[in-house]
């Protein structure tokens, strides 16, 4: 992930004409504007956020999706003065925005990716793999809970969850006190720590990973946040862990996130005469992998989810002798927007997002999902200009 620089605070927020990063953290903020939406907004516009600016009210209401309020919202004068508002704190708080192409890559396989996360810490490279549970686990769970995220921690992991009352911040502990790296991420902004109790858990994870956010400061968590909140938790990792839940509740709503959005679901049973176990014990009767201990969950994901991020070929080193195109790049594993990226940039080339969007026909949303799948699979690679090539 790219360095990030303070943002720049010029006069160009008056005047409202934006930079791409300034569109995207500006567009993020908008109360009636969301990631799905974004997204629509960035194929209209050609990937250029900051044009949606300049247009007028009647061209914004063509675009799908947005209806008047949301056409207003997008044309309000307070907006660039808010802009510059939450630059200036950012910079002051020693926050980052992260924009769309620093957001960790599993994230842009989610289908209501985030265009941008207000971040404080260092995000780590990752693995990633989430831990989720009950607000209020038993001695059992409180165990099992430190003993698997402190293993996973030991073995390389990235331990995520939500900060939260007790499972996810057990997890994010254990972690900790295995000098391991954990990843947090909140149901309101940076700015606000729910709960309060956790005060000291927000400043020891800012120094061994960070706490991630895509609201803007000022924002509670309300009900409304949290299931937000939970799509990411389960969209940055390879696979989720659940530890201890009731039938209903936000480690259920995460775990259900993490199916849609075909990620592992790993559950730890529990007694069937406990409410705290059952929301568990239904998600193993329903197909969730059981898993005693961190060592349950590396065998499983050393045997079946690593080999479908990373593709093999055993005539790779042939091909790349021959200067071939391996046959397996154009494989059925890939989808037909990935192939046409490859197809694109098999003779060498090294190109910026604009530029394969030109050359393939393809919307900002489709090259940008191909992009990051091809990466994650270690076809292609990104250079420090933003450019890329095939590895």
């Amino acid at each position: 992930m790219k360095e990030n620089h303070s943002l720049p605070l010029g006069n160009e927020c008056l005047m409202n004409k934006y930079t791409r990063e300034d569109s995207i953290l500006l567009l993020n903020g908008l109360p009636k504007v969301g990631p799905v939406t974004i997204r629509k907004i960035l194929d209209a516009t050609q990937g250029d956020p900051s044009s949606i600016f300049s247009l007028k009210r009647s061209e914004i209401l063509g675009i799908p999706g947005i209806g008047p309020a949301m056409a207003d919202s997008i044309l309000d004068d307070k907006n660039a003065a808010w802009l510059q508002k939450e630059k200036i704190e950012i910079n002051k708080r020693g926050w980052k925005f992260l924009s769309d192409d620093e957001i960790p890559t599993l994230l842009h396989h989610i289908y209501d990716t985030p265009m941008g996360l207000y971040c404080h810490g260092e995000v780590p490279a990752g693995p990633f793999i989430s831990i989720v549970g009950t607000r209020q686990p038993s001695l059992y769970g409180q165990r099992i809970c430190h003993e698997i995220a402190a293993g996973l921690a030991e073995m390389g992991f990235c331990i995520v969850s939500g900060m939260a009352r007790g499972i996810d911040s057990i997890a994010h502990r254990a972690a900790l006190d295995r000098k391991g790296k954990t990843l947090a991420f909140l149901g309101s902004g940076l700015d606000i720590i729910y709960p309060p109790e956790n005060t000291s858990l927000f400043c020891d994870i800012i120094k061994n990973g960070a706490v991630l956010s895509e609201f803007p400061q000022g924002r509670k968590a309300d009900r409304k946040t949290f299931p937000m909140r939970n799509r990411l938790v389960s969209g940055i990792s390879s696979a989720v862990v659940v530890i201890e839940s009731a039938r209903s509740g936000g480690s259920l709503i995460t775990a259900q996130f993490a199916a849609d959005q075909g990620r592992v679901v790993f559950a730890v049973p529990g007694r069937v005469d406990q409410a705290e176990s059952a929301g568990c014990n239904e998600l193993i009767r329903e197909g969730a992998i059981l898993v005693r201990n961190a060592h349950d969950i590396a065998e499983e994901i050393q045997a079946n989810i690593l080999p479908c991020l990373s593709f093999k070929a055993k005539s790779e080193s042939t091909s790349k002798q021959e200067g071939q195109f391996p046959d397996f790049l154009m494989s059925d594993n890939l989808s037909k927007e990935e192939k046409g990226m490859l197809t694109v940039l098999k003779d060498g080339s090294t190109l910026g997002i604009e530029e394969l969007m030109e050359k393939s026909s393809l919307t900002f949303s489709q090259v940008s999902s191909a992009l990051s799948m091809l990466e994650i699979n270690g076809l292609i690679m990104k250079r420090t200009d933003g450019r890329f090539e095939i590895k």
